[in-house]
């Protein structure tokens, strides 16, 4: 049994009921950027412009997550380039290659200075709607002051909580300076907005007991038409875990290796990413002379549908748990109807068990993680496949991108009421 889409409404719907408006957004990332966030913008980005809106991206140049700058771009304040009929500006910026608050700042303060070299191109564009990504913490500061110097609607799209997550990661303590510092930043951001818009439940709930009631869940979700499940769900040979993502030190993928014997599992772990970890997981398997461990060459984010069909399970792991992170590539592997080895806490946890598609485990907690692979070797074909179908079951009700957006977007026309019928 495949499920298939059953949208209730085709964003081209809106093309003859509305009247163009200039939106711009600015994010960090963008493709050719890796992870679930970029392609979350592009399709945002994408959407609007298929209904008939001028879209205008400001962002940095690639890095993510490398942490690297071409050399082309290391020597260019700003590029313009045409993606899918959207302009894009990428800007200059110092990356982060640390995990380093100093250098973290040091690359959110560069890519906002940069990017105010573009105020006078969105001023003769006459913007009327900017969306913000925060974090990174000093973008949202671009957006009010194209608030006050044009009349135009700021949308705040709050994708990690701060400095609840600093917190939550041991770099400050609540009560602390920086705390009480970052916390009223925080506060005044959310007050400047005229829409809050996040990606999860928990971060929703977490600003509207702070008193703001106006904040919108706008999960990334998946494309379901492009991440669909193989016509035949059955396993061959011994189990085959697939990773797909950021290979960072949040996500913990490094550490499962070291300790998480899956040579004697009799299972194999197949990881596709890039990131900081990458080099030093590349060369545990070499010296350790992993058989069951096989680290990939990245791919491009249109391969990672067919990539991962080929696998029995999707490995979702987060090291540490962070209020509000829900790890986008979640919808991804429910749309390809993957049962769930979920190594983490928070919201995806919830979301696994709710639809009883996968198994969890806290990341303290690796004896659980084992006994969950045994428990995924024992699996018959026929329990395999009701997994299977769940997880599609899940993403098609749920968590289609396009059913994400149109919900956004129907929600986001009362805040620009009066911009959008005039």
């Amino acid at each position: 049994m495949i499920l298939k889409s059953n949208k209730f409404k085709n964003i081209n719907e809106y093309i003859s009921n509305n009247t163009d408006l200039n939106i711009c957004i600015i994010t960090h990332c963008y493709p050719p950027d890796f992870g679930a966030a970029p392609h979350q913008y592009a399709h945002m980005a994408e959407s609007f412009r298929s209904i008939g809106h001028n879209v205008t991206v400001l962002t940095s140049h690639p890095y993510y997550p490398t942490g690297k700058l071409s050399y082309r771009d290391f020597f260019k304040l700003r590029r313009h380039v045409n993606i899918n009929n959207v302009d894009v500006y990428r800007h200059w910026l110092i990356p982060s290659q640390k995990n380093s608050a100093f250098f973290r700042l040091l690359s959110m303060v560069t890519m906002l200075l940069s990017m105010l070299t573009s105020i006078s191109l969105l001023r003769k564009r006459k913007i009327d709607v900017v969306i913000v990504q925060t974090p990174p913490i000093t973008l949202p500061l671009l957006g009010i002051l194209l608030k006050r110097l044009q009349n135009i609607k700021l949308v705040l799209n709050v994708s990690d909580l701060w400095p609840q997550a600093m917190v939550d990661l041991g770099s400050i303590k609540t009560g602390s300076f920086a705390y009480k510092i970052l916390h009223r930043l925080e506060k005044f951001y959310y007050n400047k907005a005229d829409f809050i818009i996040t990606q999860s439940d928990e971060t929703k709930n977490y600003i509207q007991n702070l008193g703001y009631k106006d904040v919108f869940l706008y999960r990334i979700g998946a494309d379901i038409n492009v991440f669909y499940p193989r016509k035949n769900a059955n396993r061959n040979g011994k189990l085959k875990i697939v990773y797909t993502g950021v290979l960072g030190v949040a996500h913990g993928i490094f550490d499962l290796i070291k300790t998480v014997p899956f040579d004697a599992l009799d299972c194999e772990l197949h990881i596709y990413g890039d990131g900081i970890e990458e080099r030093k997981i590349r060369n545990y398997i070499i010296s350790k002379s992993l058989k069951n461990v096989i680290l990939h060459p990245k791919v491009f984010y249109k391969e990672i549908p067919e990539v991962v069909k080929k696998y029995d399970v999707a490995l979702i792991s987060q090291k540490k748990y962070v209020k509000g992170t829900l790890p986008a590539k979640l919808y991804e592997s429910l749309s390809l109807g993957m049962p769930v080895l979920f190594h983490g806490q928070g919201e995806g946890e919830l979301l696994v068990t709710k639809h009883q598609c996968g198994f969890t485990s806290r990341p303290d907690n690796l004896e659980q993680f084992i006994k969950n692979i045994k428990a995924l070797q024992r699996l018959s074909d026929k329990e395999h496949q009701q997994l299977s179908v769940r997880s599609r079951k899940a993403a098609v009700n749920n968590y289609d991108r396009d059913l994400q957006f149109s919900t956004f977007y129907e929600a986001l026309k009362t805040v620009t009421e009066s911009l959008i019928y005039v």
